[in-house]
C-alpha cells in the first residue's frame, strides 16, 4: 500500500475568537484527484481514534476522553451522514514534551490515530511559543494514494490553554474539538454567518444588508467549520453548511432523498474565464441565517488552470428541497483556506440575477436577486454568476488594495499573454495575480513576484488623497495615478502607465511610463517578466538615461531602477518598445547523448544563457563537462523560479546515475555536492519533481539558473558565528601597513586579522572600529553547525603565493538561500572578490583597517572603478534593495597599481 504523510496541520488560535493558522477551504480539505476528496473508508464507519493517557488542563483523563468521545459523536448524530466512531484504545504512553515527536512526525503508519492531550501546554509552547493561543490541531495524517482512503488521523489538544488567569473556558472547548474533528474527517473551513458576525460583513453582497440580523443576534448561529471560534457561537453543534458537507463525503441513503443541490460557475467580467477562490453563499429568503450554505469555486479541482475540470465550479450541497434561495458571491475577509481565496474580487459582490446575469452593472444590478430552488434528490445546475465589469473612470482603491481590470485587447509581456491585469494601489500593475499588498518595494519581490510594470512602486495610499483611474480606446489602455500621496504623508505623486495594442509579430505590447510631479524620493520603477521567467540576478538600470529614446527591451527579462533617496523621474517619460519571449539557447538537449557541452565554472544567469523547463511534463535538460578526480563538484539550481520543484541528476559519461537530489537547495530547488571519483566527462540533468527517472515527465516548469563548478582546497569548519585561523605558509599578506602571517576566516562572510570576530550583525561603526577586515559578504551566514553538519562549504587554498577562501553555497542563518563567493589575497597586497550566485539580502561589503578608521562614506561598488586595497571602502546593502554583486568581480589594488577597470560583470 502506497501511503503518504499528509502535509498539512490544523490549528486554532485564540484572539477575540480562534484563528486557524493553516489553509482550509469550504468543501473537502484535501483531494486525491479532481472531484475525489480523501475519505475514511467504508463510508466513514468505525473511524478510529486513540486517546492519550493523561489529563487535559483541569480535566482528568476520564473527563478528557469523555469530551473527545462526545465531540466525535456530535458528528455521528447527524442522521444524513453514515459516520460512526470507535475508541480504538489508549495510546501506549502518556504523551508529553519528552516523547511526543513519534506521534506528531511518525516515519510510517503506526496503527494509531493519536489524540494527544498536552496536559499543561508544554508541547504547544515548544511548537508555537509561550502564550501563542493555539488550542489544538487535527486532521488526516496518512492517506492511501492508490485508493484515496484516509489511513490514520492525528489531533493535539492544548490543556495549558485551559489553565491560569486567562484560561480558555472548559465549557467552550467542546467546540474546539468538534471543529478539529471535522478536519480529522477531511472537512475544510466554510464561510456563511461568521464573517457577518465577526468582521462586520454585510448579510448580502457588500454594501447591501439584504437580510436583517437574526433575533437576539448571532449567538448559536455560527457554523462549526468557520475558521474563527466565538464564545457562545454554538459551534459545538454542526449547522446547515457543516451538515451538508459531512453528508456529501459520508452520505446516509436518506441524504439524497431529503436534500437538493445547486451548482454553477463563477465567471470573470470578460464573460469567459472561470474563477477560483470565490465564496458563494445561498440564503433561504424565509430563513436566511439558519438555512444557509456556501461553497468556494474550484474546491473540487486539483489543477486550478482555467479550463481544467471543476475550475470555477461551485456546488451548494444539502439545500432544502423547494426552498427559495438568494445566491451571491462574497469576498473572504480572513482565515486560512486550501482553495486560495480570490482577493481582490474582479468586480463588486453581487447576487445571481437570472436572465439578467451579465457583466453589465446597469442591467445586472448587484443588489437584485432571482431566487433559485431545486427538488428533493435533484440538482439545479447552470446557476452561473458573471462579475460586473468596472467601467472607465476612478478605480475604488484604498490603502494596500488592488482591482482587476480587463483591457480591450490582450497584453503580452515576455511571451505571456494576459486578458486582465491588477492595478495595485502601491503604484504598479501586476499580471496573473495582485501584488499581495506589497507596500515595501524590493528588488527580490520585483524579480520573483508576478509579472509587473511599476510606474512608482512605493507605499502609496489613494485612500487618503488623489485619484487612481483608467481610460481606454481601441488601441490604448491607460492607468493614471493623480496626486496620490505616500502613506501617512500629504505629498503628491502623479504618473501614468499606458499600454499600446500589440502590432503583428513576436514582440509584445509596447508600454510607456509618463511622470508628472513626484514628491516621493524612494520607490521602484520599470518592468519584470516575473518569477517564472527572470533569473533573479538581473541588475538595475539608470532609467533616466532612456528619457530621450525608447527602450529596446526585446531580450531583457527585467529593466528597472530602485531609488532610495534619489528618485529622478520627475516629469520624465520612459517608453518601452515591447518584450520578447526568452528562448533557451541550449535546446535541444533533452537526452544525455545530446547534452550541451559547457565549460566550468558554468552558470545560466545571463540573458544569453536562459535555461528553462518548458513545457511542463515534456522537457529535461542535460549539460556535459569535464572534471578531475578528487575535486569537489557542486551543481545547484538557484533562483530563477524559486518556487519550482527541480530535480538534479549527476551521470557519468556512460549515462549511469551517480547522484540525485530533489530539495537540497533553497526551497524546492536542488543541490548535488560530491567528490569527483575519476578524471573524465560528466553530465548534469535538470528536471522537475516527480521525474525521478529523468525522462522529462516532471510536474513543474519555468526558469531555473544552473551553477556547476569544481573546487579544491582544505575544508574549514567555522560553526555558526565561529571562525577558523588559516596560516600563510608561502608569503605574508600586506594589509594597511602590517604584514600578516595568518588570517581568520569568519563564518559570517568576512576575514579579520589579529583575531577572530564572531559578530553576525554587520554595521558600519563596527566595521570602522573593529579589527582589520576584508568583507566580501558580511552577513549572518551559517556555513556549518560543526564538522558533521555542513550547510555549505568553506575552503582555503594557498598556491602561487596567493590565498583563496571559497564560500560555496553558504546560506544565511535560518534561510536556504545560497551564496557563492571567493576572496583572493595576493602577495603584493591585492584583494579580489569573485561572486557567483549571491542572495539579495542585507550585507556589508568592503575592507577597512579598523581600529577607529574614519568614515569616507559609502561607495556604489557595482559602478566603481579603481578600488583601493588601502584605507576604507564599503557599501551597506539594505534588505529591500539587496546585494547586487552576483556574478561580478571586484579588484582592490594597492594605491598606484591601477592598470585597468577594477570592476567586472560576468
Amino acid at each position: 500500500m502506497k501511503t503518504k504523510k499528509a502535509s498539512y496541520t490544523f490549528t486554532l488560535v485564540t484572539l477575540l475568537f480562534l484563528l486557524s493558522l493553516q489553509t482550509f477551504a469550504g468543501g473537502p480539505l484535501a483531494l486525491l484527484d479532481t472531484g475525489q476528496p480523501f475519505k475514511w473508508p467504508n463510508g466513514g464507519t468505525n473511524i478510529p481514534f486513540n486517546p492519550d493517557q493523561g489529563g487535559l488542563g483541569p480535566m482528568t483523563n476520564a473527563q478528557a476522553v469523555a469530551q473527545t468521545t462526545q465531540a466525535f459523536q456530535t458528528w455521528g448524530d447527524i442522521p444524513t451522514a453514515s459516520t460512526t466512531y470507535v475508541n480504538a484504545g489508549p495510546l501506549p504512553v502518556d504523551v508529553n514534551i519528552n516523547n511526543f515527536d513519534p506521534f506528531l512526525n511518525p516515519m510510517a503508519p503506526d496503527g494509531l490515530s493519536a489524540i494527544v492531550y498536552d496536559e499543561h501546554g508544554e508541547i504547544f509552547n515548544f511548537l508555537f511559543g509561550a502564550n501563542s493561543g493555539v488550542l489544538g490541531f487535527a486532521g488526516p495524517e496518512w492517506v492511501n494514494l492508490n485508493t484515496g482512503d484516509i489511513v490514520e488521523g492525528v489531533g493535539f489538544m492544548n490543556g495549558g490553554a485551559l489553565e491560569g488567569p486567562n484560561a480558555f473556558p472548559v465549557s467552550e472547548f467542546l467546540s474546539v474539538e468538534v471543529h478539529e474533528f471535522g478536519h480529522y474527517q477531511n472537512l475544510a473551513h466554510t464561510v456563511v454567518n461568521g464573517q457577518v458576525a465577526g468582521f462586520g460583513d454585510n448579510s448580502g453582497p457588500t454594501p447591501n444588508d439584504t437580510f436583517p440580523d437574526p433575533t437576539g443576534g448571532f449567538p448559536g448561529h455560527i457554523e462549526t467549520m468557520y475558521p474563527f471560534l466565538f464564545e457562545g457561537g454554538g459551534q459545538a453543534t454542526p449547522h446547515k453548511d457543516d451538515i451538508g458537507m459531512i453528508s456529501t463525503l459520508y452520505p446516509d441513503p436518506s441524504f439524497a432523498a431529503s436534500s437538493a443541490t445547486i451548482t454553477g460557475t463563477i465567471i470573470a467580467p470578460n464573460g469567459t474565464t472561470p474563477l477560483t477562490g470565490v465564496n458563494v453563499i445561498a440564503r433561504n429568503v424565509d430563513d436566511p441565517f439558519d438555512d444557509a450554505v456556501s461553497s468556494i469555486s474550484s474546491d473540487l479541482a486539483l489543477d486550478l488552470t482555467p479550463g481544467a475540470p471543476q475550475v470555477g465550479v461551485y456546488t451548494l450541497r444539502g439545500v432544502t428541497p423547494g426552498a427559495h434561495y438568494a445566491i451571491y458571491v462574497d469576498e473572504i475577509l480572513a482565515g486560512g483556506f486550501s482553495t486560495p481565496p480570490l482577493f481582490p474580487l474582479p468586480g463588486p459582490e453581487e447576487f445571481y440575477n437570472g436572465v439578467n446575469e451579465s457583466n453589465n452593472g446597469t442591467t445586472d444590478d448587484p443588489a437584485v436577486f432571482t431566487t433559485v430552488s431545486a427538488g428533493a434528490g435533484l440538482t439545479q445546475s447552470g446557476i452561473n454568476i458573471i462579475f460586473n465589469k468596472l467601467q472607465p473612470g476612478p478605480i475604488p482603491l484604498r490603502d494596500d488594495s488592488s482591482a482587476e481590470l480587463f483591457p480591450p485587447f490582450p497584453i503580452e509581456l515576455c511571451g505571456q499573454s494576459f486578458d486582465s491585469l491588477f492595478v495595485n494601489s502601491n503604484g504598479n500593475i501586476t499580471f496573473g495575480q495582485s501584488d499581495d499588498f506589497g507596500f515595501l518595494e524590493s528588488t527580490t519581490g520585483f524579480l520573483h513576484g508576478p509579472p509587473r510594470v511599476a510606474g512608482l512602486w512605493d507605499d502609496l495610499n489613494p485612500g487618503t488623497g488623489g485619484v487612481v483611474s483608467f481610460s481606454q480606446t481601441a488601441t490604448t489602455f491607460t492607468v493614471t495615478f493623480t496626486n496620490v500621496p505616500e502613506f501617512n504623508t500629504t505629498d503628491s505623486n502623479t504618473f501614468e502607465i499606458k499600454f499600446f495594442k500589440k502590432l503583428v509579430g513576436p514582440v509584445g505590447n509596447a508600454f510607456r511610463l509618463k511622470y508628472g510631479h513626484l514628491d516621493a524620493t524612494d520607490g521602484l520603477a520599470g518592468y519584470s517578466c516575473g518569477g517564472r521567467v527572470t533569473s533573479g540576478f538581473e541588475k538595475e538600470t539608470d532609467l533616466e538615461r532612456f528619457r530621450l529614446a525608447p527602450v529596446a527591451a526585446l531580450v531583457e527579462t527585467a529593466i528597472f531602477e530602485q531609488f532610495t533617496t534619489d528618485n529622478d523621474l520627475d516629469n520624465k517619460t520612459i517608453s518601452f518598445l515591447g518584450t520578447n519571449e526568452p528562448r533557451d539557447p541550449f535546446e535541444p538537449n533533452n537526452t544525455i547523448a545530446r547534452a550541451t557541452h559547457v565549460n566550468l565554472p558554468f552558470d545560466s544567469s545571463s540573458r544569453f544563457t536562459h535555461t528553462e523547463i518548458q513545457p511542463v511534463g515534456n522537457d529535461i535538460d542535460f549539460y556535459r563537462f569535464r572534471a578531475k578526480a578528487g575535486e569537489i563538484l557542486v551543481a545547484e539550481t538557484v533562483p530563477g523560479n524559486v518556487n519550482m520543484d527541480t530535480l538534479l541528476g549527476l551521470f557519468d559519461e556512460g549515462g549511469n546515475l551517480l547522484a540525485a537530489n530533489d530539495d537540497g537547495g533553497g526551497g524546492f530547488l536542488s543541490r548535488i555536492a560530491v567528490v569527483v571519483p575519476a578524471d573524465g566527462e560528466y553530465v548534469v540533468g535538470v528536471t522537475t519533481f516527480p521525474d525521478t527517472g529523468f525522462t522529462g515527465a516532471g510536474g513543474d516548469f519555468g526558469r531555473y539558473v544552473l551553477t556547476i563548478n569544481t573546487y579544491t582546497g582544505t575544508l574549514l569548519t567555522t560553526g555558526d558565528d565561529g571562525a577558523a585561523e588559516v596560516p600563510l605558509t608561502s608569503f605574508k599578506f600586506p594589509f594597511n601597513g602590517t604584514d600578516w602571517s595568518s588570517v581568520f576566516v569568519n563564518g559570517n562572510g568576512n576575514l579579520t586579522f589579529g583575531g577572530a570576530d564572531p559578530d553576525f550583525s554587520e554595521t558600519v561603526p563596527e566595521f570602522l572600529a573593529g579589527r582589520p577586515r576584508i568583507a566580501p559578504l558580511w552577513d549572518d551566514l551559517t556555513p556549518d553547525l560543526g564538522p558533521t553538519t555542513r550547510l555549505g562549504l568553506v575552503l582555503a587554498e594557498e598556491r602561487n603565493k596567493t590565498l583563496a577562501i571559497k564560500f560555496v553555497s553558504v546560506p544565511e542563518f535560518f534561510s536556504d538561500t545560497p551564496n557563492y563567493f571567493t576572496i583572493t589575497l595576493k602577495k603584493q597586497g591585492e584583494v579580489n572578490f569573485d561572486y557567483g550566485a549571491t542572495a539579495r539580502s542585507d550585507a556589508l561589503v568592503g575592507l577597512s583597517p579598523g581600529g577607529g578608521a574614519a568614515d569616507p562614506g559609502p561607495t556604489d561598488l557595482s559602478k566603481a572603478n579603481h578600488l583601493s586595497a588601502v584605507g576604507t571602502t564599503y557599501e551597506l546593502f539594505p534588505a529591500n534593495v539587496g546585494v547586487d554583486l552576483s556574478f561580478s568581480n571586484l579588484r582592490f589594488k594597492k594605491n598606484g597599481d591601477h592598470d585597468g577597470d577594477d570592476h567586472d560583470h560576468h
